[in-house]
């Protein structure tokens, strides 16, 4: 095979000059992988407590298109620059039938010891390696910012010229926000409950209506033919100010029942306990099980309801849910004015390691009840997460343990756990 010459003294000084290559390749890969994955929010914590270095890296992540642009162009005319030293040197030893021989060779070393290796270094310690780059990357972008200048604002230019436009994305993500509300926690800017609250907000918007509503089988609802002496009496008995009506079955609601409305017409004395309730039936407001809560909270605000009804993919009332549903998905439990005096009755403390709740509490109020995270995808009531435990309809008498909690049946309502006794042991 017929050698072909290099233009270079010798193939030593050009397998040194690759080597230097690949490193200042490695050096801006891993530069900048580390400046952006670095937590900003520490850095600008760093940085008020005078830490030069983070001050540099908070200037430098300000104008992020000028390092991108500097990392780029200069990553680039390394990569090349050793490609073709490395192509080469190869091609004068093997000669020109080894052209993808040292194409792949040039590769593998490039992308291995120049881009992942160096930067799966630098994310494992993202941010003291930012704060030790930041010098000479502030140097590199000084020195190249001429062109640096051209080739970003060149891209700009051309679509302009082809009428297209561009809508740069805010750089502030979610993850910085959250990194600043548990920067806030540690500092004690923020209190434990508000940095829950944030936190709650950003679930808010992934929220669906069928896993903030009351399911189905909890639902408390009244027939269309009763009367106002047995909705009142419905009050007394379940303590809740709004009810779905329906006509014989739930999957038949026709309408939802205020008590106000009840109560307004026997201050003015028009109305007797024989009324019938159609007379106040509002209409309802019907949404699928996949309706995002956010979207749901915009349409209440808007046409002035607070209550609306759940429906499954075929037809049938799947729950419901109501403001202070959605409420309570970023504040916690709230009470309505009738709710009170039913919630006393959902929660017994015995003593202080010892409880009896009832199976529809919320397992928030029953993890602050004794202390520890109850938390499920598939339940959030406290009877759905022991019916969970269990993997099956427990008995009465059953008990079963979770953690350093003790859960005991002590009654059954059809197929729902009606009481739990707990006990921290």
């Amino acid at each position: 095979m017929e050698a072909i010459p290099i233009s270079i003294p010798s193939n030593l000084i050009g397998i040194i000059a690759i080597v230097v290559c690949v490193l200042i390749v490695a050096f801006l890969s891993s530069s900048e992988a580390s400046l952006i994955s670095v937590n900003r929010i520490r850095m600008k914590h760093l940085a008020e407590n005078g830490d030069k270095k983070a001050k540099i890296v908070q200037s430098i992540l300000s104008e992020h298109d000028r390092l991108f642009g500097t990392i780029l162009l200069t990553e680039n005319f390394f990569i090349i620059l050793a490609t073709s030293l490395g192509t080469a040197i190869l091609l004068n030893i093997l000669g020109k039938d080894g052209w993808l021989i040292a194409s792949l060779m040039m590769t593998i070393l490039i992308v291995l010891i120049g881009e992942i290796t160096p930067k799966t270094i630098a994310l494992s310690h993202s941010e003291r390696y930012a704060l030790l780059v930041a010098r000479p990357i502030r140097f590199l972008i000084t020195i190249t910012s001429p062109i640096v200048w051209f080739f970003t604002r060149l891209p700009g230019w051309l679509l302009k010229i082809m009428g297209a436009k561009i809508h740069p994305s805010p750089f502030v993500t979610e993850e910085d926000i959250r990194a600043m509300i548990d920067l806030g926690e540690e500092t004690g800017t923020l209190l434990e409950e508000e940095k829950e609250m944030l936190q709650k907000v950003f679930e808010f918007g992934d929220t669906i209506a069928s896993e903030a509503m009351v399911p189905r089988t909890e639902i408390v609802a009244i027939e269309d033919t009763a009367t106002v002496s047995e909705a009142l009496q419905l009050v007394k008995e379940k303590g809740f100010s709004r009810y779905p009506v329906i006509q014989e079955k739930m999957d038949n609601v026709v309408g939802i029942l205020y008590i106000k409305d009840i109560l307004i017409k026997m201050a003015e004395e028009k109305i007797s306990p024989e009324t019938p309730i159609k007379n106040f039936v509002r209409e309802a407001y019907f949404i699928p099980e996949n309706k995002p809560i956010s979207e749901l909270l915009n349409e209440m605000q808007k046409k002035k309801f607070q209550i609306a009804i759940v429906m499954d993919e075929y037809g049938g009332t799947a729950g419901l849910i109501t403001l202070e549903d959605l409420m309570e998905e970023i504040v916690g439990s709230l009470q309505d004015e009738f709710e009170k005096i039913q919630a006393e009755k959902d929660v017994e403390v015995i003593d202080e390691r010892t409880f009896i709740v009832s199976g529809t509490t919320s397992l928030d109020e029953v993890s602050d009840l004794v202390g520890v995270r109850l938390e499920s995808p598939d339940f959030h009531t406290i009877g759905g997460f022991v019916f969970g435990l269990f993997g099956r309809l427990p008995k009465e008498g059953e008990q079963i343990r979770y953690h350093n909690l003790r859960f005991l049946i002590l009654s059954m309502e059809q197929r729902k756990i009606s009481k739990i006794k707990i006990t921290k042991l």
